[in-house]
């Protein structure tokens, strides 16, 4: 049985994600403990694009929210009416003007013949967005809310500590069917091992993925992006 807190697994998680000892991951460019994301809150999300944070500067937004949604219905070549995004969005038309003439003011979204252009590109194929669910137990709730991350992340997985490891091998078929991956960690030692490790996956949601980045965009100079200074 396990010995340590998730608080305690989640510190140490964390150490060894900075110091890169997480086997079979990639080198992440920023790494951001719990992220609330529409979709739970994930316990870390990590990423390997430092460009990608750079190209999607929104934060400063008054609703990161609104922001996203809207932007996730704009396309760049293509315009969209007003009447469009009021159907879409639901918001009023008092709001969803406020939030066009704010994007349009920071150059996020054009305005041409009454129609709405976004000028920022849609999210490269090279990203990679992981997200992690740290349990001591519950593996079914573990699935429940990786499958949520899958919204805005290229990969999900859960960790759990290796005690677990008899009750997970034998729902594993469950993790495969759903490509969720699973990591064994040690709290004690960072010892890891994958049980499953997961396939890249192009995230469920364009809204969802803005709305991760305007999140984290914010975060970078928030207490909760991760760094070595320990």
């Amino acid at each position: 049985m396990s010995v340590f807190s998730e608080q305690d697994m989640a510190n140490a998680f964390e150490k060894s994600l900075i110091e890169e000892s997480i086997v079979r991951l990639p080198k992440f460019d920023f790494s951001f403990r719990e992220v609330t994301c529409q979709q739970g809150i994930a316990d870390f999300v990590c990423v390997n694009s430092n460009g990608l944070l750079e190209e999607y500067k929104f934060n400063k937004m008054s609703s990161i929210e609104n922001s996203s949604q809207i932007l996730a219905l704009l396309k760049i070549n293509v315009g969209r009416k007003f009447d469009y995004l009021i159907k879409q969005t639901g918001m009023s038309e008092i709001s969803l003007n406020r939030h066009l003439k704010e994007m349009i003011n920071k150059g996020y979204v054009n305005e041409i013949n009454q129609k709405f252009y976004r000028c920022i590109p849609d999210i490269s194929s090279n990203v990679n967005i992981w997200a992690f669910e740290l349990k001591l137990t519950n593996w079914k709730r573990a699935i429940f809310q990786a499958l949520q991350y899958k919204a805005f992340a290229n990969y999900s997985a859960v960790v759990f500590p290796f005690d677990k490891s008899n009750v997970l091998q034998k729902n594993l078929h469950f993790f495969k069917e759903l490509n969720i991956g699973i990591l064994l960690y040690d709290a004690n030692t960072n010892k890891n091992k994958w049980l499953y490790y997961p396939k890249k996956e192009r995230p469920i949601s364009r809204w969802h993925s803005f709305f991760l980045i305007g999140k984290i965009t914010n975060q970078t100079s928030d207490d909760n992006v991760l760094s070595d200074d320990f």
